[in-house]
């Protein structure tokens, strides 16, 4: 069975014909291309922007100084460690200064500055007159009473080539001994007695007898003169006149 064709009518098929050819015919779209820069323009590049770092903290005074100061060698470190032991040792091997006198014994430290220690020395080693050191002063005047009446009196009074002091040391009078009695207070005298005694002449015995003496004098007990006279009195007399003091160091 033959298919029926339809006739197309002619000029639908012209018409049909002209429209593929024109799209044929026009040419195709041309992609767009960059344009080139001119020959003679220089392409400048872009400068990048540099990064500014923050400036550091400073350091503190004190972590500045730190950081400057030397340390300390590890072979030191051990060293310090005993230092405190020996500081320790060291000073208990020091010899402990003088107990500074009060009292009576103040004054008589006084007086034998200012009269006595140009010619018995500063430390009782001697000079133009005896020393008083190492036992001396105690071995001639065995009490306070027989050495007063010497210091009272003096080189004058005893007379030249007279013995003075305890008659078994066989001391006898060469002269330079002045007398001050009339010169020094009745407590100036005692208190430079005492001084001697117990400062050169390491006596113990002495240094609570000056402590006795001014409790005697405070409570009225011992009644002093002002200044003891040279041409009268005795050892004897002194004796009497310092019982009332050992009533207070016993």
């Amino acid at each position: 069975m033959e298919a029926t064709l339809t006739e197309i009518p002619e000029h639908l098929l012209k018409r049909s014909k002209e429209a593929r050819g024109a799209k044929s015919d026009s040419p195709e779209p041309a992609e767009a291309k960059p344009e080139a820069a001119p020959a003679d323009q220089k392409v400048e590049p872009v400068a990048q922007e540099e990064k500014v770092e923050a400036p550091p903290k400073p350091e503190a005074p004190y972590v500045s100084s730190a950081n400057k100061r030397k340390k300390i060698p590890w072979w030191a470190a051990s060293t310090l460690l005993f230092l405190p032991l020996w500081a320790y040792v060291y000073v208990g091997t020091l010899e402990r200064p003088p107990e500074e006198a009060e009292g009576i014994l103040a004054v008589g430290e006084q007086v034998y500055a200012a009269r006595c220690a140009s010619c018995h020395g500063a430390n009782g080693g001697g000079g133009s007159g005896p020393a008083l050191n190492d036992g001396e002063l105690l071995l001639v005047f065995p009490s306070v009473a027989s050495q007063m009446d010497w210091v009272i009196k003096g080189s004058d009074m005893y007379g030249i080539g007279n013995p003075y002091g305890d008659p078994a040391v066989g001391r006898i009078v060469g002269g330079g001994m002045p007398g001050w009695g009339d010169v020094l207070t009745a407590e100036e005298l005692i208190g430079v007695i005492l001084y001697e005694r117990s400062n050169h002449g390491d006596s113990e015995e002495d240094a609570v007898f000056a402590e006795a003496l001014e409790h005697a004098i405070e409570d009225g007990s011992l009644m002093l003169p002002g200044y003891f006279d040279p041409m009268t009195g005795s050892i004897e007399d002194l004796d009497l006149l310092l019982s009332p003091v050992a009533e207070h160091s016993d």
